[in-house]
């Protein structure tokens, strides 16, 4: 009788059944000291303490949190048969038709030069995680050239607005060439390896310090009209390039300078719309959402994203539609953006928001202005910005005030 059926059968209530459990549990325990020596038992003991205290630690454990991740053994449900682990087989097809096998294919990639085999090497009765990881190491592979050009090239597009290679998902022939192609070997391989410049190999948070303290970065975006007749475009960055910020930046900037950003982490992401029509097709209806809902002050990056709708704000600004994949992103200058920024609902609220900062913080109006550019800009304002900016206070209102602050360029461009 194991531990596990006594624990069950003195749990029924039964007071006689349990005295039972007791009487064998003792024979049982008599019968352990006969034919097991002391030396076992004690050591029996002891795991058993460790057991009692290692539940014990377990039980103070926070609930775990809901995890999304594809599973592999699970109930089927229809016609779906789960591949519990294993590999299926892949084979040439006979002229495409799906049922004319010929001979198998076995797991493999691209052949590149220098040295990296394309085809994995696996035992027969390998798993589908043996081909993940087979995979996943072909690609971090340091003779893959293709993994830290790509990279490198996509950081580079984040800080300088376009990529070294300006198709930053086709690096190959049917892409845009590098306008800097040393460069971007260069960087791959310092990256990749660490060196002089990047001491941490692999370290993207010290690739990032390497590309923003350049004297490329640090241009100015003022003109010079000799260069421009040469290189119109800044495709050799003479200059830097102005660029806007994308809608989610412009969103979480909106609602910190507000004070209203919850730089919670984690956990399930936001709605910034009501839903409706559930039962039948699904509505989700952004105008009838509530700015002031603090559950969506949270950043962009955990905002709920419908495929079928997007959001009509973010989209003004040029936010990705969520059913493409973008390598990068449009950056058009519209009324429509003018508009949203000035007259959007979540605009307006989160700048009385921010007056009611200010009020807070300040009891002068000029203060209240100068804190509003240093909040909104990062700098002191201009003696003409504090008189005009004062003067629309005193006309309109702190609120409005706000509202013109967050739509000046400065606000919603990086210069």
């Amino acid at each position: 009788m194991t531990e596990e059926v006594i624990g069950a059968l003195a749990g029924t209530g039964s007071k006689n059944l349990q005295e039972e459990v007791a009487a064998v549990e003792g024979e049982r325990q008599a019968l352990l000291s006969k034919l097991v020596s002391p030396e076992t038992l004690a050591e029996r003991a002891r795991v058993e303490a460790g057991l009692t205290e290692t539940d014990a630690e377990l039980a103070k454990l926070p609930k775990p949190d809901l995890v999304y991740a594809a599973a592999t053994h699970f109930v089927p449900e229809g016609g779906h048969q789960p591949s519990r682990g294993k590999s299926l087989p892949i084979f040439v097809l006979q002229r495409g038709v799906i049922d004319q096998h010929l001979q198998p294919v076995g797991p493999g990639a691209l052949r590149l030069p220098g040295g990296l085999p394309g085809r994995f090497t696996l035992a027969a009765n390998h798993s589908e995680g043996d081909r993940r990881a087979a995979l996943a190491d072909w690609i971090i592979d340091r003779r893959n050239p293709h993994t830290w050009r790509s990279i490198v090239n996509r950081i580079w597009q984040y800080h300088f607005g376009r990529g070294i290679a300006a198709s930053p998902n086709d690096l190959g022939p049917m892409g845009q060439q590098p306008s800097h192609p040393a460069l971007l070997d260069w960087l791959a391989a310092e990256f990749r390896d660490g060196g002089d410049w990047i001491e941490e190999p692999q370290s993207i948070k010290a690739l990032h310090k390497l590309l923003v303290t350049s004297s490329t970065y640090r241009q100015a975006v003022a003109h010079n009209d000799v260069y421009a007749r040469i290189d119109s475009s800044n495709q050799f960055y003479w200059r830097a390039s102005r660029r806007r910020l994308e809608a989610e930046a412009i969103r979480d900037t909106v609602l910190q300078v507000a004070g209203k950003l919850k730089r919670q982490m984690y956990g399930p992401g936001f709605h910034d719309f009501v839903l409706e029509q559930i039962a039948h097709s699904p509505q989700f209806v952004y105008d009838k959402h509530d700015p002031n809902d603090p559950a969506s002050h949270r950043r962009s990056i955990y905002r709920f994203l419908p495929r079928s709708q997007p959001q009509p704000f973010m989209e003004t600004l040029d936010c990705a539609d969520p059913s493409q994949q973008v390598a990068n992103r449009d950056e058009t200058l519209t009324p429509l953006s003018a508009l949203a920024l000035l007259n959007n609902k979540f605009m307006i609220r989160m700048a009385e928001h921010f007056a009611t900062r200010l009020e807070t913080a300040r009891e002068d109006r000029g203060q209240r202005c100068d804190l509003a550019l240093r909040l909104a800009l990062g700098r002191p304002p201009q003696a003409d910005e504090r008189s005009a900016i004062v003067a629309h206070a005193n006309e309109h209102g702190l609120p409005n005030a706000c509202r013109v602050i967050m739509n000046l360029n400065e606000f919603v461009f990086v210069d």
